[in-house]
């Protein structure tokens, strides 16, 4: 269930942290110095925003370098403790970055709309993942029947002769397109919406087309 994040900022910065406590999040004064950024709230990953937060944490797992290494879909691992919310687009800053990141996963400006888009994104991307990880899963499951049926002693000429590592070599690179063109989706998302310097988002634009920081989860 989505509890409204954009019910009174209708499109804001997003920004993204793993951190093992919370005095490890940049105080206020810090953001004001550092990122021009005054007016936010912190909020904790696993609370009333958290499908928010699982969208966007899915996307920084499929676009990084080792996805394919990793679960998607409903047993995805994402490494996320807190998030700050404000309606100011915050730009990427050299000496912010230096101080923060490991801690900080980046910043996405956005509305309601761009996190819906994100779903359907995610979405295929998890569709081609399982189409691909259930035909490199047959092997196996094939060594497995024949196993079962020579331990049972039932006869079945085809399933004993079959050869497995000429269907791995037909099957080789059985999806990978697919996941590829649903990548570059995710990547073409990312890009669009994911923090910039100044000088950057200005060459984007160019080309044509409380002290209480953290809100309670209760």
């Amino acid at each position: 269930m989505y509890y409204d994040l954009f019910e009174k900022i209708k499109r804001g910065s997003i920004m993204l942290w793993n951190v093992e406590d919370e005095k490890e999040l940049p105080k206020r004064k810090e953001m004001i110095r550092l990122l021009g950024t005054e007016n936010f709230t912190y909020y904790k990953s696993h609370g009333h925003h958290k499908d928010y937060i699982r969208v966007l944490a899915k996307l920084s797992l499929y676009v990084s370098s080792n996805a394919l290494e990793k679960e998607a879909g409903y047993w995805a691992q994402m490494e996320m403790s807190h998030f700050l919310f404000t309606d100011k687009e915050i730009e990427s800053n050299s000496f912010f970055l230096l101080k923060y990141a490991n801690k900080c996963y980046g910043t996405y400006y956005v509305d309601a709309s761009d996190i819906k888009q994100l779903e359907k994104l995610n979405r295929a991307y998890e569709q081609v993942r399982s189409i691909t990880d259930e035909v490199r899963n047959w092997p196996s499951r094939i060594q497995k029947h024949k196993d079962e049926i020579a331990r049972d002693g039932i006869n079945d000429q085809f399933i004993s002769d079959f050869e497995i590592a000429k269907f791995q070599s037909l099957m080789h690179g059985y999806g990978a397109q697919a996941i590829d063109h649903a990548r570059s989706f995710l990547e073409d998302w990312h890009d669009q919406h994911y923090w910039k310097s100044k000088k950057a988002k200005a060459q984007v634009e160019a080309e044509p087309e409380n002290e209480d920081l953290v809100e309670s989860s209760t």
